[in-house]
Order: C-alpha cells, then structure tokens, then sequence
C-alpha cells in the first residue's frame, strides 16, 4: 500500500508541478519517467540531500541508495514503569525500507513529501506482502547498533552527529515531535556512511508516567546510504 501511494503521488507529479505558484518554479517532467521502476538506475549527481536545521557533517563518499523507512521506534519503561519523574529509555528501533532513490532525481518536491506520506499509510512489517520494491531493513543489533541491509548492500553503524529535525516536521501520531537527524558512520559493511533526515513522528513520551514496560512510537525517516 505505501509503495502503491507514493507511485501515484509521482505519477501525478508533474501535473501536480507545472500549476505555478509563488514559491516554486514551473517544472515539466516527462510522465514516463514517473512510471519506471524506481531501482533504475539514475544519475544520482543531481541528487540534493535536506539540510538539518544544525548542519550535519558532509558526506565522504559516493551517494549510493536512498529509501523511506517505515516502523517504530522503540522504547521501554520496565526499569521504572508508571514513573512520572523518568524518562523512556530509547532500545532501537525497527523499519522496513523502500527504494525512492531515483525520486531525488526525477521529483525531488515529491521526494520531500514522502516521510508524512509514509507515516500516514497503515504499517506493514510482513516480510510476504507483496508492496513495490522494498529494498530491505532497518534494526538494531544485540549489542545496540543501527544495521542496515538492503538490495544494494549493508552497514553496521554508529551515531556520529546528530541534529534536531526542523520544527516543521510531522509530528507524528501522537503529537509529540520528530525524532533527530542524524549521520551514521560505518563500524562494518560495504556502506560507509547513513543520513537520517526528513524525519516525521518516533518521538516517546517525556515520561514513563502510563508505561510500564515496552512500547512503540510509529515513525518514518528518509535514509541516504553512501559507499
């Protein structure tokens, strides 16, 4: 369903994109392109990444893959369930990834708008549904680190800068925030380095005032995978 949405979306991009408006420049793109499988190749030159509100460190490698990850953050109360005054211990999180690597090319305004999109769209982690071209996964290892595995390759990770996401954001089902840009830098794998960016909801409650053991906060987030 998420990758049937963001194919229409597309689809309907260049409609969507040649009505002027005051903020945006007229822009014709052939349909066609919109309807190609988005695994294609492209030239990823031209891709822009957002920038967070507090710059993140520039890449050092080469752009290889981009995709929307759709899941939860996790997090857990049990060591001080019910208590107003402690705050939910962050335990990783679990995502599937879909590839929209060539919309930073073809669409890059649609590209913008696909973490809301995703986060609006109702949640599938079933391996077996048949929903476009998911290009892998997102969770984290026994020992706490981000790990990545997708069609185009693999990273084991670790937070290396971090910034607030804008105040824009989707703020997710429950209200509360965005979770955090961040850069990933490479520990293993044939990726060097992650961007998390255009982040909508993830974000837990202050406290674990009501939570008592385990729980998730619905999320999505752009990644950008550089070799």
């Amino acid at each position: 369903m998420l990758f049937t949405t963001l194919t229409l979306l597309a689809t309907l991009a260049p409609a969507v994109l040649s009505v002027p408006t005051p903020m945006a420049p007229v822009i014709a793109v052939d349909k066609r392109q919109y309807t190609r499988p988005l695994a294609e190749s492209c030239d990823l030159s031209k891709a822009v990444m957002a920038v967070a509100p507090t710059a993140l460190p520039m890449p050092t490698g080469t752009l290889a893959h981009i995709a929307v990850g759709r899941g939860t953050q996790n997090y857990t109360c049990a060591a001080t369930p019910n208590d107003n005054t402690a705050a939910p211990k962050a335990i990783g999180a679990i995502a599937t990834l879909y590839n929209v690597t060539c919309l930073s090319v073809v669409a890059p305004q649609v590209l913008e708008a696909v973490t809301p999109i995703a986060l609006s769209t109702p949640m599938t982690l079933d391996k077996t549904e048949n929903d476009g071209p998911k290009s892998g996964r997102h969770l984290f290892t026994a020992t706490g680190a981000p790990f990545f595995e997708t069609d185009y390759g693999w990273i084991q990770a670790k937070a290396s800068a971090n910034s607030s996401a804008p105040t824009t954001s989707d703020k997710g089902k429950n209200g509360l925030g965005a979770v955090a840009w961040l850069k990933l830098t490479g520990t293993a794998g044939d990726f060097t380095e992650v961007y998390r960016v255009d982040t909508a909801g993830g974000v837990a409650p202050k406290t674990c005032s009501g939570q008592t053991g385990t729980f998730e906060v619905q999320y999505a987030a752009l990644y950008w995978f550089y070799r």
